[in-house]
Order: structure tokens, then C-alpha cells, then sequence
């Protein structure tokens, strides 16, 4: 257990002795090793947490997220023990106003084409016998993202970069969305991809695992040093933390989306996000990331991929060392 996410009403979190513990209605349910944590998410108000353990949490450098009513990260509290390299970030600024930028976004586009691609082609396997048709359908829709990938691999150096990555990925997403719902993957309830504010139970999912995912991967960042409010294509905005959308965009399809996809029988019943639904799929999403993935020779959980990744990264600003995205085998 790395990663806590809380989203019951009335929770209290507090600490005794070295360990975190979680109150329902004055009753222990849970005691978990402070030195287990990594980041803890409050996805839910009325969630109350004791002085001692923000403290506790700022010495060991557990970082504490807070989720607002449309599972958007609003704030996060992080000690004074960070490893803020300033090096490191003027390397990180001089970069994004350098030509390199360019190629490391193309890289993070193609990487979530691909896994968009390996998520449909995952169900696709699983529809071969139950419902050839869709299965059928489904890797048709594949090519086109395939296409797509073609594109941005003989795509060159470009003035206006991020309209047009920014593009192909609309147009990977149309594909994508069309192509799960037309197989009858997700709740006939889904129309359309929504984020903020959506009353669509799927999406609502959506967004509150993504905001999970945000989590680990803002956490990735931060334990490189690097400023997550600067980001590489993602639009610079107060309070918003572009860079940690910027990695995520990657992972999103296999981490979230696959998770709610399975989930489809519970939303056909359900009418909204229930408690009970979101510790779920927050459960599916933090055993994604802690299973074990081929990583450059190896087997590693997934968060710890995603952390090496962030370090590649880092590597490939100040000494050029060639960065690659991570593709999910399906």
C-alpha cells in the first residue's frame, strides 16, 4: 500500500504511534505503516485530518491530494523536504522554450494512441466469441488509430506544434470514444467523453479514477524536482498542473479506462457515483499499479515504471539520452 484514496463522508484520519489511522462513525477501520505511504487522496468532503499527522506526513515526505466534487485535484499539501532541484528546473524551463520539446511530445501523443489502440484490441480478444461482430468492429477501429501513429511518425518539426498535436489526439479520442461505444463496451448512458461537471455516471468514473492516476503521477514529478505547473503541450494555467497532465495522458487509457469498461454491469445499475463504486474501481486502479509490467529487461510494478519514465525523462533534458513512451502489451 503506497498510495491511500479516501472517499466516505465523515472519515477521520489521524495517527498513533507510526502508523495512519482511519475512522468511520468513531470506529477504527484501517491502520496502515506511515512508512507504507507514498501520497494519500481525499476524493470526498467532510474528510477530517489531524494536525499531527499533516506533520507526520510533511517529515517523510507523504503527499496529500485533494480532490474536488468532479474528482479534479484542487490542492495538494507536500513538506518542505521536497527534492526541488533548481537546476534541474531551469533546465526544465530552457527546455520547453527549446525545439526538443516538440519531439517529447510526439513521443507522450503517440505512446497514448498506442494504448488507446491496445485497450480496444484487448476487449476485442475478449468479444471474439461472444460477439464476433463487435469484435470485429473493434479492430477496424484500431487501423485508424494505426493511421494516425503513421501520421505523427513522418510528421517533421512544426510552427504551430501544439494545435497540431493537440488535433491528432482529438482525433485519436473520437476514434477511441466511438469505438468502445459502438461495441457496446460502456453504459448506453455514454454519449460522449464529458469532464467537468458531467451527471454521466461513466464519465463521472472516468474522472475520478484520472484524478487517482494524477496522484501517482504527480508524485513521479515532484520526487524528480521538476515544476508540475509548467507543462510541455497542456496549456499553462494558475493552479493547473500541466505537466502532470502531460504525463498522464499515456497511461490513461489502460489504467482508467479499461478499469471502468469491466465495470459496466455495476453502472448499468447505478444511478450515481456511490461510495461503494468508487472504492471499486479505486481498488482496480491500485492494483493496476502494482502489477508487474516487462520495463527495459525486467519486471516492475507499474508505478514504479512511471517514476522511471519521469527519470528518463529528466535525463533526456540535460544529457539527451533517448526518451521512449511505455506501451501496454494487450
Amino acid at each position: 500500500m503506497r498510495h491511500l484514496t479516501i472517499s466516505h463522508y465523515g472519515t477521520f484520519l489521524g495517527i498513533s504511534g507510526q502508523r495512519l489511522v482511519v475512522q468511520q462513525n468513531g470506529q477504527v477501520i484501517r491502520e496502515v505503516a506511515l512508512s507504507r505511504l507514498r501520497t494519500i487522496t481525499v476524493c470526498k468532503s467532510g474528510i477530517s485530518l489531524s494536525s499531527d499527522l499533516i506533520q507526520a506526513c510533511a517529515y517523510r515526505g507523504i503527499r496529500i491530494f485533494f480532490a474536488d466534487w468532479r474528482g479534479q485535484a484542487v490542492s495538494a499539501l507536500i513538506g518542505q523536504n521536497q527534492h526541488a532541484v533548481v537546476a534541474l528546473r531551469k533546465r526544465q524551463f530552457e527546455f520547453l522554450a527549446g525545439p526538443d520539446v516538440q519531439k517529447v511530445v510526439s513521443i507522450l501523443v503517440r505512446s497514448k494512441l498506442q494504448n488507446q489502440k491496445a485497450v480496444i484490441l484487448y476487449f476485442s480478444k475478449s468479444l471474439l466469441r461472444s460477439s464476433p461482430d463487435h469484435a470485429l468492429w473493434l479492430r477496424t477501429q484500431s487501423n485508424k488509430l494505426s493511421q494516425l501513429i503513421s501520421e505523427l511518425n513522418s510528421s517533421s518539426l512544426k510552427q504551430n506544434w501544439r494545435e497540431y498535436f493537440l488535433g491528432i489526439e482529438g482525433v485519436g479520442a473520437k476514434i477511441y470514444w466511438e469505438s468502445l461505444y459502438g461495441a457496446g463496451l460502456v453504459p448506453s448512458s455514454f454519449q460522449r467523453r464529458e469532464g467537468r461537471g458531467s451527471l454521466e455516471i461513466t464519465n463521472q468514473c472516468l474522472n475520478y479514477g484520472y484524478s487517482i492516476l494524477s496522484s501517482y503521477v504527480w508524485s513521479a514529478l515532484d520526487n524528480a524536482g521538476l515544476e508540475v505547473f509548467a507543462g510541455l503541450y497542456h496549456t499553462d494555467r494558475p493552479g493547473k498542473p500541466s505537466l502532470v497532465l502531460d504525463f498522464m495522458e499515456e497511461y490513461r487509457p489502460w489504467v482508467v479506462d479499461r478499469n471502468v469498461i469491466k465495470m459496466r454491469a455495476n453502472l448499468e445499475k447505478a444511478e450515481s457515483l456511490t461510495p461503494e463504486i468508487k472504492k471499486i474501481l479505486g481498488n482496480n486502479i491500485h492494483q493496476t499499479m502494482n502489477t508487474l509490467h516487462p520495463y527495459r529487461g525486467k519486471k516492475l510494478k507499474l508505478q514504479t515504471i512511471v517514476q522511471r519514465q519521469i527519470y528518463r525523462f529528466c535525463a533526456n533534458m540535460i544529457k539527451g539520452v533517448p526518451f521512449k513512451g511505455f506501451h501496454f502489451k494487450w
